[in-house]
């Protein structure tokens, strides 16, 4: 295959959207792109790729290097690569084995396996290493309490964005990974990227990545935090260097993600800015193309708030009860999940769907409860333990047969106890296992070869992305926080609970606002006032709003109660459904019901 031929295929798959085939087709060594959600984002990098490898015969797949802030989102480019790209280059590949596609700390040990020798001999295994935040009890056994407050510090100061501070404590970081945690086989996750920023910081190795890499695509750019910044500037030389997110879907605040980052990369290296602007996902949906919009606008607008003339649309119901709240978000899920749709209940934090859940179970209607963080220890071990029983059971000969397959499972539920210390928390255990069945349910039909399938279950496993793996469920109904869903979509979406306090939330804006005249209050609502010192704090809560509208590909809904809270006053609606210009529309059911019939 040649240049045109390439040419013809990419533009025959894009289309008519001329931004995503400028950056294609693009020269330029230094390009950030923004991609809001809906825009085809990896779709285009996959053609990036291709592109590129025809059109340059200098290079292979081992000279990209595919980088991302999450295990799911380098789950999903390897699994769109393996899928797109023989499809584009008209031959059958292997891409797993010969594209570069690694989160941060996977990219991290990859160097520390290759190089770490050189800053101690034990760090040739990390492979056997056991690798644990800095709050892990296998640390604080090692260390004396002072050398356990720096670990504790700096990843306070981490996730506070404090450089200064940062640098201050790094050595003394360094010092105690080396002396105390590297000898007995223990790493922290910021530890490793503290490592392998350490090893690029040595001339030669960072030349030759700078050289070995033709090209450096770095997905969700916009949750870059300090050390993984560092650890991306490292790699720039005079390769290509491509940078790809959405400011606006930046959710991960709380860890550190650094606020302006496009901007500041943009003069810094001095790149080509181009956007996606054309939303494929709600091309044929003009409200929530409006929605979309109109939410994006805001961030734009933040200080001129008053002069924002964009509109939009969105569902929205009052309830005087929790109860009544929920029982009519089920009831209309039935109905919009009639047809074989599929709906998804997305709350800011678990606690709020408390009373859906209660509704569904006491109506004894069936539903997937993925309400877990991927922080959680409980998820952490689950996917160490069924990995390292998939090793054990494939042995050798990586065999992935149904009776392989089945004695895994057999496995972990003589490990449930284990995994699971507390009753409470046993959903997660058993919906856990409801992916890992999925997961290799799907190899049954997948095509792959023995060690195709070997290679993507450890994949996942090793990456702890199950989750990944939500959309795959028979259910109708799924339940999961909206930091669970990046990544994700279903046909609808419902957000229960949109009131103050809640979402957004009291830790991050709500309390703080609530002092310093950063809002006005109503009998039943709550409205934000814009002021400049709740800016970044209010946009992180936009952010995560966005990004749950977004997840909906036919339309989304809001509820709010005016219930008692735990402290005995009502609650009020979020500001969050009384932005500047937002209509409610309060009669969307016999609206939905109309369009229903409309379609029968």
């Amino acid at each position: 295959m040649n240049k045109v031929e390439i040419s013809k295929k990419i533009e025959g798959i894009h289309g008519s959207d001329k931004e995503q085939l400028e950056f294609i087709f693009s020269e330029d060594k230094r390009l950030i792109v923004t991609a809001p959600a809906g825009c085809g984002k990896t779709k285009s990098m996959v053609s990036k790729i291709a592109y590129e490898i025809v059109s340059n015969e200098k290079i292979n797949f081992k000279k990209i290097l595919a980088l991302t802030f999450s295990i799911n989102a380098a789950a999903k480019i390897k699994e769109d690569t393996q899928e797109i790209l023989p499809l584009l280059l008209g031959k059958d590949l292997d891409v797993a084995k010969k594209l570069s596609v690694s989160n941060y700390h996977n990219f991290s040990m990859k160097l520390i396996r290759r190089h770490g020798h050189i800053i101690n001999e034990n760090l040739a295994d990390i492979d056997s290493f056991l690798i644990v935040p800095e709050s892990a009890r296998e640390i604080m056994r090692k260390l004396t309490e002072s050398e356990h407050s720096i670990l504790l510090n700096y990843d306070s100061y981490l996730k506070q964005i404090n450089i200064e501070k940062l640098v201050e404590l790094e050595k003394d970081y360094l010092k105690i990974l080396k002396e105390k945690l590297i000898p007995n086989n223990i790493m922290t996750f910021n530890g490793l990227l503290l490592i392998a920023v350490s090893l690029l910081g040595i001339k030669t190795i960072r030349s030759f990545y700078q050289k070995y890499f033709y090209m450096v695509i770095v997905d969700e750019f916009q949750d870059t935090n300090y050390l993984s910044y560092r650890l991306i500037t490292s790699l720039i030389g005079e390769n290509k260097i491509i940078l790809m997110g959405d400011d606006i879907q930046k959710i991960y605040g709380f860890l550190g993600a650094i606020p302006s980052l496009f901007s500041e990369m943009a003069s810094r290296y001095k790149m080509k800015e181009i956007e996606f602007k054309t939303n494929h996902r709600f091309k044929e949906n003009k409200n929530m193309s409006e929605l979309d919009r109109y939410l994006r606008g805001i961030f734009k607008n933040y200080e001129k708030i008053e002069l924002y003339e964009e509109k939009a649309i969105a569902n929205f119901k009052f309830f005087k009860t929790t109860s009544g709240e929920a029982k009519f978000i089920v009831n209309h899920i039935l109905q919009k999940t009639a047809n074989g749709k599929k709906a998804s209940v997305l709350v800011r934090a678990g606690f709020a769907a408390s009373h859906v859940i209660n509704e569904l179970e006491k109506r004894e209607i069936p539903y997937f409860n993925g309400l877990f963080s991927d922080q959680n220890p409980e998820y952490i071990m689950f996917h160490d333990i069924t990995l390292t029983l998939f090793i054990e059971e494939s042995g050798l000969g990586k065999a992935v047969s149904q009776k392989v397959l089945n004695k895994v499972l057999s496995r972990l539920v003589e490990n449930r106890n284990i995994i699971i210390n507390n009753p409470a928390n046993m959903y997660i255990f058993d919906s856990l296992y409801r992916l890992v069945e999925v997961l290799f349910q799907s190899l049954k039909y997948s095509g792959l070869t023995k060690i195709e399938k070997h290679n993507k279950v450890m994949f996942i496993l090793a990456n702890g992305s199950l989750k990944h793996l939500l959309n795959e469920m028979d259910e109708l109904i799924t339940l999961t926080t909206i930091h669970g869903s990046k990544g994700l979509e279903w046909d609808y979406v419902y957000l229960p609970e949109m009131t103050s306090y809640i979402f957004p939330s009291s830790r991050s804006i709500c309390s703080d606002c609530g002092r310093n005249g950063g809002n006005t209050l109503y009998e039943k609502t709550c409205e934000f006032n814009f002021l400049s010192q709740f800016k970044t704090r209010f946009e992180e809560e936009l952010s995560l709003f966005y990004v749950a509208v977004t997840r909906a590909k036919q339309d989304v809904y809001l509820f709010a109660n005016m219930d008692r809270n735990r402290f005995g006053h009502s609650k009020r609606a979020s500001c969050l459904v009384r932005l500047p210009n937002l209509e409610l529309r309060t009669d969307f059911e016999k609206m939905d019901l109309k369009r229903d019939i409309a379609k029968t």
